[in-house]
């Protein structure tokens, strides 16, 4: 067997402790609850192990990841029956999960997650907007014009919380 033939070998607890603050951050910032969040964040994983084959290298896992961890989350909210229900207080969890991070963060998470992802992408994640635009599958001009509107929108959520 060759270089180029050889496959990556996913070791799932390294996976797990690597990545698995970042998928549910993700998560969160798209569904707004804890209890779709571990819905998602359950898929998310049981996905990859379905999905282990098409895992190129770490580099191609964290963005694999990313991208079906957004498409979970997203799948969960448009689900018809999820916009036809109500939870008791879902802002309460999200509210516990957002008490360990930053102020930015749990306003960058308040905004729609149109806008959300890309910016908690290129902040927090620190990926460029070339890697923003493959993993979110857009071009990289929607990137860019998202995350204006985002820090747009931030700035204006920021101004009326201090005023």
């Amino acid at each position: 067997m060759s270089l180029s033939e050889e496959k990556y070998i996913i070791d799932y607890e390294k996976v797990m402790e690597t990545y698995s603050d970042m998928v549910y951050r993700i998560i969160v910032t798209i569904t707004g609850n804890g209890e779709d969040a571990k819905d998602a964040f359950q898929e998310t994983f049981l996905r990859l192990v379905r999905n282990q084959h098409k895992i190129k290298d770490e580099e191609h896992l964290k963005a694999w990841l990313i991208r079906v961890s957004s498409n979970c989350a997203k799948s969960i909210v448009t689900n018809p029956w999820n916009k036809r229900t109500q939870g008791l207080d879902g802002t309460e969890e999200k509210e516990m999960f957002v008490q360990e991070e930053s102020h930015l963060l749990s306003e960058v998470k308040s905004l729609s997650s149109k806008y959300a992802l890309p910016l908690y992408l290129f902040y927090y994640e620190e990926y460029s907007i070339k890697e923003i635009a493959v993993i979110l599958e857009k071009n990289e001009n929607t990137i860019k014009t998202l995350l204006n509107r985002g820090r747009a929108l931030l700035k204006k959520q920021l101004e009326r919380g201090e005023g």
